[in-house]
C-alpha cells in the first residue's frame, strides 16, 4: 500500500509540474501586460533612432485600472455565523494573518489571471493557530474531480521557490486529502521530503475565480483586452508621429537674400569648390524674418489636426470598458459631467451587477478559508456550519446623506441600530459595535426607535409628577405624516 501511495504521489506531482509549465507562458504575458511591458507597435524595418523613440514612448497602458476599478470594489469587512452575535472567534486569525490588506492581493491576481489560491496551514509555532498564505496562479496547479461541484480540490503543487539551477534546488509544497509533502525541485526531475499530516478532511487549498464557465474554464480581464491594447498602443504611435512631425505650423520663405560667411578678419569664406559660404537662416517661432528682396515670399505651412486620432483612441478604450464592463467615466474622465446620483447608479448598473457576480464567486472561497481556520482552532463546529457568511465593504457610490437619511426612515420601522449603521458608507464593523455596546450602557436599548419611546415614556411619566410639564404622545398616538407612523422631530422635543 506504501509503494502504491509513492507512486501516486509521484504522478500527482508530475502532472501539476506539467500544467504549470504548460500556463506559464499564458500567465508571463499576462504579468507582463499588466506591468506594462508590451511588444513594440508594428515600425519600419528602416526606422531611425527617433522613430524607435517615439514607439516606445507611444506604450499607454490601462489594463491595471481596469483591474483596480473592481478590486477597489472589494473588501470582506466581517464574517458572520448564526450561532454567534459579531464576528466569530474566527476572525481574529483573518486580523493576526494581516488579510485586511493581503485579501486585496488575492481579488487582483484573481482578476488578472482568472484565478488565484489560498493556502490554510498549522502555524510552526503553534498547531493551534492557523496561517493563511497567498499564492500566484503561475506558481500553483490545484486537480478537481469536478470544478463546478467540489469547493476542495483533490490535490494542489504550490512553488514556493523556483529552482536557478544546478546546486540551487527549487522548494514546493504538495497537499493531496491528507497529507503535506515538502518537495525539492531540480531542473529536470523532483524529490519528495518531509511527509506530515495536515488534518483536515480535504486538500487545504481554496481557489478563487472570478468567472467560470460549465467545462470549468477561468477568466480574467487582461486576456480579454490584450489585443485591444495593442491597437490602442499603435495608436499612440500614430499620434505621437503626427504631433511630432506635423503638429506644429511650419514658417517658409522663398527669395531670401543670402548672407555671406565671414572669417574673424570680416572676409568671405569659401568651400572646397571654391563657392563662398552662405549662413543658412535660421526660422523658427523666436526669429523675426526681413529681407531687402522685394520679391521674397513668406509663408506658413498649417499643422495637421490631431482629432482624429484623438477620436479613434477614445473608441478604443470605450470598447475595452465595454468588454469588461467598467464605466467609462472611470477612465475617460471628460465622458459624464453634472449627473445625479440616480443617473450615476444608472451608469454603473452594468458593473454594479459585474461585482455582485465577483463577491459570490469569492465569498464562497473566503467562507472555506474562515472555516478551516476554526477548524484549525480546534473548532469543528465552526467548520461544519455551512451557512456563515462573509460581510463585504460597501463601496457604493451613495452620500451620508443618503444613507443617513435611509437609516432614520428603517429606524422609524423598528430596525435594530446594528443594522442600520452596517448600511452607512464608511462604518466598520468595529465602529458598529462600538455604537451599540454605548447605546446598551446608555439606555439599555438597541435601536433608534426603542431610544426614542423610552425618552417618551420617561417624559410621560415627568409629567405625571409635574402637572406644568406637557405629555408627548408615543409613535402608536401620534398622527400619520408624510414621514411616518412617528414624526422624528418630536425625538427632539423628548428630552
Amino acid at each position: 500500500m506504501a509503494a502504491k501511495q509513492k507512486v501516486d504521489t509521484n504522478t500527482r506531482i508530475t502532472n501539476a509540474l506539467t500544467q504549470i509549465n504548460k500556463d506559464k507562458d499564458r500567465l508571463t504575458m499576462v504579468d507582463r501586460y499588466v506591468r506594462g511591458l508590451h511588444p513594440a507597435p508594428f515600425m519600419p524595418r528602416n526606422a531611425n533612432s527617433e522613430f524607435k523613440e517615439l514607439a516606445k514612448r507611444s506604450i499607454h497602458n490601462i489594463i491595471p485600472l481596469l483591474v483596480d476599478a473592481p478590486t477597489d470594489a472589494l473588501a470582506v469587512e466581517g464574517y458572520r455565523r448564526p450561532d454567534v452575535t459579531g464576528n466569530p472567534a474566527e476572525w481574529k486569525y483573518w486580523q493576526s494573518n494581516r488579510m485586511d490588506q493581503r485579501q486585496s492581493l488575492v481579488h487582483r491576481a484573481a482578476l488578472e489571471c482568472g484565478q488565484a489560491y489560498v493556502s490554510v496551514r498549522k502555524s510552526l509555532l503553534d498547531q493551534k493557530v492557523p496561517e493563511i498564505r497567498v499564492h500566484p496562479a503561475v506558481r500553483t496547479f490545484a486537480a478537481f474531480d469536478d470544478p463546478l461541484f467540489d469547493a476542495a480540490p483533490l490535490y494542489a503543487l504550490i512553488i514556493e521557490e523556483e529552482s536557478k539551477g544546478e546546486g540551487s534546488p527549487g522548494r514546493a509544497t504538495f497537499f493531496d486529502e491528507k497529507f503535506q509533502y515538502e518537495v525539492e525541485l531540480n531542473e529536470s526531475d523532483f524529490k519528495i521530503g518531509k511527509k506530515t499530516a495536515h488534518g483536515m478532511p480535504h486538500c487545504p487549498v481554496v481557489r478563487f475565480v472570478p468567472k467560470m464557465d460549465l467545462l470549468g474554464r477561468a477568466y480574467g480581464i487582461v486576456e480579454t483586452v490584450v489585443q485591444m491594447q495593442d491597437k490602442l498602443n499603435q495608436m499612440y504611435l500614430s499620434l505621437m508621429i503626427a504631433q511630432h512631425y506635423t503638429g506644429f505650423a511650419i514658417r517658409t520663405a522663398t527669395g531670401l537674400a543670402p548672407v555671406e560667411m565671414l572669417d574673424d578678419l570680416g572676409n568671405p569664406m569659401f568651400g572646397e569648390d571654391g563657392q563662398p559660404l552662405f549662413i543658412a537662416p535660421v526660422i523658427d517661432p523666436s526669429t523675426m524674418l526681413i529681407s531687402p528682396n522685394p520679391e521674397t515670399k513668406f509663408g506658413t505651412l498649417q499643422a495637421a489636426p490631431t482629432e482624429d486620432f484623438m477620436k479613434a483612441i477614445e473608441m478604443v478604450v470605450q470598447h475595452m470598458c465595454a468588454v469588461t464592463e467598467t464605466p467609462p467615466h472611470y477612465l475617460l474622465t471628460g465622458t459624464l459631467s453634472n449627473l445625479s446620483a440616480d443617473a450615476l447608479a444608472a451608469a454603473e448598473s452594468a458593473f454594479s451587477r459585474k461585482i455582485d457576480e465577483i463577491r459570490h464567486s469569492f465569498g464562497e472561497s473566503w467562507e472555506l478559508v474562515l472555516r478551516l481556520c476554526a477548524l484549525v482552532a480546534g473548532d469543528q463546529k465552526g467548520f461544519e456550519i455551512e451557512d456563515a457568511q462573509v460581510q463585504w465593504a460597501d463601496k457604493g457610490n451613495r452620500s451620508l446623506a443618503q444613507a443617513v437619511d435611509a437609516g432614520l426612515k428603517l429606524t422609524q420601522m423598528g430596525v435594530p441600530t446594528t443594522i442600520v449603521l452596517s448600511k452607512v458608507p464608511g462604518f466598520t464593523q468595529q465602529d458598529i459595535d462600538e455604537v451599540k455596546a454605548l447605546l446598551e450602557d446608555q439606555d439599555g436599548v438597541n435601536s433608534m426607535a426603542d431610544k426614542f419611546a423610552a425618552r417618551v415614556a420617561k417624559n410621560n411619566q415627568k409629567a405625571a409628577d409635574n402637572v406644568n410639564t406637557p405629555a408627548i404622545k408615543g409613535p402608536s398616538d401620534v398622527a400619520p405624516t408624510n414621514k411616518g407612523a412617528a414624526d422624528p422631530s418630536l425625538a427632539g422635543k423628548a428630552g
